[in-house]
């Protein structure tokens, strides 16, 4: 269960193992989406020019040239992962 594991301690609590297809299901369930998909299916419905403000805008140039992170906020559907 603690496979490479060298100091724990476990104190009360109740424990059910889990194993075979039915934890193959629940670590599938509990994975991370794949966005790459997301994000190549948003770029297939830009339209031409898209985005195109952003990357002449002054605080995108200042960023695009110093190693830090630019953080785009917005509501949901907004158009953000179509930046990308």
């Amino acid at each position: 269960m603690f496979q490479n594991a060298n100091k724990f301690a476990i104190y009360g609590g109740q424990f059910t193992v889990i194993a075979g297809d039915e934890a193959i299901k629940i670590r599938e369930w509990l994975k991370a989406p794949d966005c790459s998909a997301n994000r190549v299916t948003a770029a297939n419905k830009k339209t031409v020019g898209t985005g195109i403000w952003m990357l002449n805008h002054e605080e995108y140039k200042t960023w695009k040239y110093r190693p830090s992170i630019l953080w785009i906020q917005g509501q949901a559907g907004s158009g953000k992962t179509v930046l990308t």
